[in-house]
C-alpha cells in the first residue's frame, strides 16, 4: 500500500514507464496521474478544510486502481469493475478517450463508494460527519475543471482527422460526466456505511457495484475506429 500522495504519483509514473504507449490501461494511468498531481497542487495550497483526510481518501482511493494493476501482471482475475479495460487494453481500434473513461467509470462508480467507506472508518469518522462530504465535492471542482482539459486534449487530433465522422465518440462520451458519477458514488458510500454491520448485505452490494461498473466500461470500449489512427501517448 502507498502512504502518500507523493507515492501514488511515484507509482503512476513508474506505470507509465513500464507500458507500451499505446496502452489503453498507460492512457488511463496519464490522466489520473495528472488529476492527482493537480489535487496534490490544491492540498498544499489550502483549497480543502481537511486536507490530512482528503490525502489519506486520495491514498485509499489510488490503491484500489493499483490492485488491479497488480492482479493483471500476476495473472490475477481482476475485479469485474476493472475486468473490461484490462482485458482490451491493447485494442488498437478502441480511442485513447475511450480507455480513458472506462477508468474513471471503473473507479469512481465502483471503487470510489469502498474508498470512502474505508477512509472513513479509518478515520474514525463517518461520510455525513465533519467536512468529509464538502471535501468531497471541492475534489468535484477540481475534477470537472480538469476533465474538460483532458477531452479537448484526447480529441483534438482526432477531430481534425475524422471530422463529422467524430460524432459517435462525441455522443458516447457525453453520456458519461464525471460529476454525475461521483455524485451517485457518494450515495453508494452513504448506503455502504449503513451496511457495514450486515457483512453478507453489504459484500452483496459491493459485488453488484463491480458488475454494473463492468458492464458499462463495455458499452465505452466498443471498437469505434480503424486501428491506424490510434497513436501513442506522447505527453
Amino acid at each position: 500500500m502507498t502512504g502518500s500522495i507523493s507515492e501514488v504519483i511515484v507509482r503512476m509514473r513508474d506505470i507509465e514507464e513500464s507500458t507500451d504507449p499505446r496502452d489503453g490501461v498507460r492512457w488511463f494511468n496519464w490522466v489520473y496521474r495528472l488529476t492527482t498531481e493537480r489535487i496534490q497542487e490544491r492540498l498544499r495550497d489550502g483549497f480543502f478544510a481537511d486536507a490530512r483526510f482528503t490525502e489519506h481518501l486520495d491514498v485509499v482511493f489510488a490503491d484500489r486502481y493499483f490492485a488491479a494493476v497488480d492482479d493483471a501482471a500476476a495473472g490475477r482475475r481482476v475485479d469485474a469493475a476493472w475486468r473490461p479495460l484490462f482485458k482490451q487494453r491493447a485494442d488498437r481500434r478502441v480511442h485513447a478517450a475511450q480507455f480513458v473513461v472506462a477508468g474513471m467509470n471503473a473507479h469512481i462508480n465502483h471503487d470510489l463508494a469502498l474508498a470512502v467507506v474505508d477512509t472513513c472508518a479509518a478515520e474514525h469518522t463517518a461520510p455525513g460527519e465533519g467536512s468529509v462530504a464538502y471535501d468531497f465535492r471541492r475534489v468535484n471542482e477540481v475534477l470537472e475543471e480538469l476533465e474538460a482539459e483532458i477531452r479537448r486534449t484526447l480529441l483534438a487530433d482526432l477531430e481534425r482527422e475524422l471530422g463529422d465522422r467524430l460524432g459517435p465518440f462525441v455522443h458516447l462520451l457525453s453520456s458519461w460526466r464525471i460529476g454525475q458519477a461521483r455524485e451517485a458514488a457518494w450515495v453508494r458510500a452513504e448506503v455502504l456505511w449503513r451496511l457495514r454491520d450486515e457483512p453478507p448485505l453489504y459484500r452483496e452490494l459491493a459485488a453488484v457495484s463491480a458488475k454494473a461498473a463492468g458492464m458499462t466500461s463495455r458499452h465505452l470500449l466498443v471498437p469505434l475506429l480503424p486501428a491506424e489512427t490510434v497513436v501513442a501517448i506522447t505527453q
